[in-house]
């Protein structure tokens, strides 16, 4: 239900950018919007998340089909309807150019391979006030590899899974962001991006860490909100926002009344992420959603439904191979043990 919740505040976000293309976001504080709030949440509740995965499972075949499966297949699928059936229906050149143009055919590796994801087929949405772009959400994927893959390096090398050390890399990490962004605000977006998502994701590993010492109240975001809303724009005020964040997510997702109602909830969140912009994207173009209002009212709907597929036929049924994929990355034969289980 948080993570939800979460790219539902991604959505949101980005209605205004789809009808009057980069401005200023919707809802924001201090220089930080409410789509940028949220992705830093999702990467404090996958640090959680991957940690907890990490000392379960205990095994890095299982860990790897877990991690494959949940962003490959929905992934893939987006790509290659992207080029073999949006892009043709939506394009503004003509057949012959769409299909022999790089831009349409580099679009299935640039997004399955994590590389440059910020285009889209050619002449898809070219005439868009947010032209020539398929998903603005995709680009946060290769980050959130990056740290599945540095969890993992963590866990298995056993000299760095300790909570001490996992909270002072989150300190190094939250600091360095912070630095970056005062000394060289113009800096590489791939650096920028991999110390402010990576404080965020060894936010929430800490957070597993401590877990039997941290009091399930939320004290930290009653204090850390009102100081990060008080510093302003200033670069360290996100270390104060990401623990308001964390504190007041896990409140939310370990609460007793709550906690049961959200586990219960199918996980349209990934949908909802990856899936929402380019929707929002041919609502505008088709001239069915040129509103914002408009745009709510019929492209939430719209990415609600094709969320809900993706998750009941893709996501969903590519979850319940992990443990078969799992056998088959490490090279173990089935066994009469795994007999019957999914």
């Amino acid at each position: 239900m948080l993570r939800l919740f979460l790219a539902s505040a991604v959505m949101v976000e980005h209605v205004p950018v789809v009808i009057n293309g980069l401005g200023s976001p919707l809802i924001a504080a201090n220089g930080w919007s409410i789509g940028y709030a949220a992705v830093n949440g999702f990467f404090i509740l996958s640090g959680f998340l991957i940690a907890d995965s990490l000392e379960r499972r205990r095994d890095l075949a299982t860990y790897a089909a877990s991690r494959i499966l949940r962003i490959m297949p929905a992934l893939v699928v987006l790509a290659l309807l992207a080029v073999l059936v949006i892009g043709p229906l939506f394009t503004t050149v003509e057949p012959q150019a769409y299909w022999r143009s790089l831009a349409t055919w580099g679009y299935v590796p640039n997004v399955v391979f994590f590389l440059d994801t910020s285009g889209a087929p050619e002449g898809l949405f070219a005439t868009n006030p947010a032209p020539g772009e398929f998903s603005a959400t995709l680009w946060t994927l290769r980050y959130e590899v990056i740290a599945y893959i540095g969890a993992a390096v963590l866990f298995f090398t056993g000299f760095a899974w300790r909570r001490t050390v996992l909270t002072a890399l989150f300190i190094v990490m939250a600091f360095a962001h912070a630095g970056i962004m005062m000394a060289w605000p113009d800096g590489p977006a791939l650096l920028v991006n991999l110390f402010r998502l990576g404080a965020a994701f060894l936010l929430g590993m800490s957070v597993y860490a401590w877990r039997d010492r941290l009091p399930l109240l939320p004290v930290a975001a009653l204090v850390a909100g009102p100081v990060w809303f008080l510093s302003g724009d200033h670069p360290a005020a996100e270390i104060l926002l990401n623990i308001a964040l964390a504190s007041g997510l896990f409140w939310l997702a370990f609460s007793k009344r709550l906690g049961p109602t959200f586990s219960r909830m199918p996980d349209w969140s990934y949908g909802i992420y990856i899936w929402h912009y380019p929707l929002f994207q041919i609502l505008w173009f088709t001239g069915v959603a040129r509103g914002e209002t408009l745009l709510v009212a019929v492209g939430i709907p719209a990415t609600l439904l094709v969320s809900a597929l993706s998750w009941h036929l893709i996501e969903r049924p590519s979850l319940a191979r992990k443990a078969d994929f799992g056998r088959w990355l490490s090279g173990r034969p089935r066994t009469g043990a795994d007999e019957g289980r999914t």
